[in-house]
């Protein structure tokens, strides 16, 4: 698969609900300067050493500051190349706990409880997330820029849950508009999108959210 479509995979992932009004929450200045110095690093996270540098370089961060989302969420590319998925787990939470109501930290959250075998929390994620999903697409027009991607959501929402024919019959519907990117998800088993979410290539997916 190319970099677009990675990269694609994770912004779709990590699509903050549509109308949410988040609260801005100063960030320590040095939270920030420790933040950045993980870009550079974000090229070489095949490299063990570079990924386990970021990872605390963003702790640290967020040691100073523990309501800084970035650094929270930063974290997830370099905790991937690590299997540290327990950590992620983590990581996600207190992205929830800043963000509540974004329906994508629950799908992501989801995913990675089932990456560390708790099936029953990750079930409640998914039905979360699927439960901001409907809320939002019930005042969406069909022509919002971002409608379709909620669909997508949704679709893998209810893979994960187990209705694998909704879910299909989703993306079936928005092929055609989104035909490139609806293809990577379609037809796959719930353990095929868990893998493409979660693999080290995936963390390109996270194309290093700015402050």
């Amino acid at each position: 698969m190319t970099t677009l479509k990675f990269i694609f995979i994770y912004q779709l992932i990590v699509f903050c609900s549509c109308g949410q009004k988040q609260i801005k929450h100063k960030v320590d200045p040095e939270a920030i300067r420790l933040s950045n110095k993980i870009v550079e690093l974000s090229r070489y996270r095949d490299n063990i050493d570079s990924c386990r540098q970021a990872v605390a370089y963003l702790d640290s961060a967020t040691a100073i500051n523990s309501n800084y989302f970035l650094g929270y969420y930063n974290k997830l590319m370099f905790l991937y190349p690590l299997n540290q998925f327990d950590k992620a787990v983590s990581a996600v939470n207190s992205c929830i706990r800043i963000r509540p109501y974004t329906n994508d930290l629950y799908l992501k959250g989801g995913i990675l409880y089932e990456k560390i075998s708790d099936t029953i929390s990750a079930r409640k994620y998914f039905q979360k997330s699927l439960e901001i999903i409907n809320q939002i697409l019930d005042t969406m027009k069909s022509r919002d820029m971002n409608y379709e991607m909620l669909l997508i959501n949704k679709a893998i929402n209810l893979i994960m849950l187990g209705n694998d024919k909704m879910g299909n019959d989703i993306l079936k519907s928005i092929y055609s508009k989104q035909k490139e990117f609806t293809s990577l998800f379609m037809n796959k088993s719930k353990s095929e999108l868990i893998e493409l979410m979660t693999t080290d290539k995936a963390a390109d997916l996270n194309s290093l959210r700015s402050h």
